[in-house]
């Protein structure tokens, strides 16, 4: 009897941790640290603890261009997963039209934000100096493309440009 009492507290307590992390929101790298941190010395010399330390990399992982709301639970299972198009079912996040393929390692964001994803990949690519490979170069076009900045984010990034003091051209040119 003990043990189903523990199972079913297990059980509701990993409901609830899951209910938690799909009601709170955090401000998350659009391109994973993982990504352009490699890039960096610090990196090689013994990963993201070892960055903590280099100005170089904080300076990166601060930049609010590279920074958007996500749902703790959407973007803890998206991990470093690359950004991908395999599904048309959404079953995995309620209302959230996103969907991760664990096996893969691939993820699917909704419609609303794949421009959004593009035009952030691509300065972060000739900010830092980041080689995209040919299919994610070809998939971040293609979202650039189908999926314009909309007012809120033209508006967003002027609003980083005049606290952060650079622009980031790739929307720019799409919004003028």
């Amino acid at each position: 009897m003990v043990k189903v009492a523990l199972l079913i507290s297990v059980s509701a307590a990993m409901h609830l941790e899951k209910i938690r992390r799909a009601s709170c929101i955090e401000c998350e790298h659009v391109m994973p640290a993982e990504n352009f941190g490699r890039h960096l010395q610090c990196w090689r010399n013994g990963g993201r603890k070892e960055c903590k330390k280099d100005v170089i990399f904080n300076t990166i992982k601060g930049d609010l261009h590279n920074l958007q709301p996500s749902i703790d639970e959407v973007n803890g299972d998206r991990s470093n997963y690359r950004y991908s198009q395999f599904t048309k079912t959404f079953n995995q996040y309620g209302q959230c039209k996103t969907a991760v393929d664990f096996k893969q390692r691939q993820f699917q964001p909704s419609k609303e934000i794949r421009g959004v994803i593009a035009r952030t990949y691509f300065y972060m690519q000739d900010k830092c100096n980041i080689n995209l490979s040919d299919a994610q170069s070809k998939l971040m076009t293609a979202w650039d493309n189908t999926y314009p900045p909309d007012e809120w984010e033209c508006e967003r990034k002027k609003q980083i440009e005049q606290i952060q003091g650079n622009d980031n051209r790739f929307i720019t040119e799409k919004c003028n």
